[in-house]
């Protein structure tokens, strides 16, 4: 499960870089939907990295209340970035 759960973050970074970078190097943006469709699958993609988290920290019987926490807070963005 960790590597699954880095590979998610990776993807997630990697989907935020590589259009940035692309919009650096070639000067040309991106449609504001394909914007808010990557952002939105990156944010999920670590939301679900941090699931992962909670699932192997609650079997070790550690603290899991920051990740819990930052679940919280990013689904909250994920919602009004979607409806707003």
């Amino acid at each position: 499960m960790e590597k699954v759960k880095w590979f998610m973050y990776t993807v997630a970074g990697l989907l935020i870089v590589i259009p940035t970078m692309y919009v650096f190097i070639f000067d040309t943006g991106f449609s504001s939907l394909t914007s808010n469709i990557l952002i939105s699958i990156a944010i999920l993609l670590v939301i679900l990295g941090k699931l992962i988290s909670v699932i192997e920290k609650k079997k070790e019987n550690r603290s899991y209340a920051v990740d819990i926490g930052a679940i919280i807070g990013l689904s909250i963005v994920l919602i009004l970035g979607v409806f707003l």
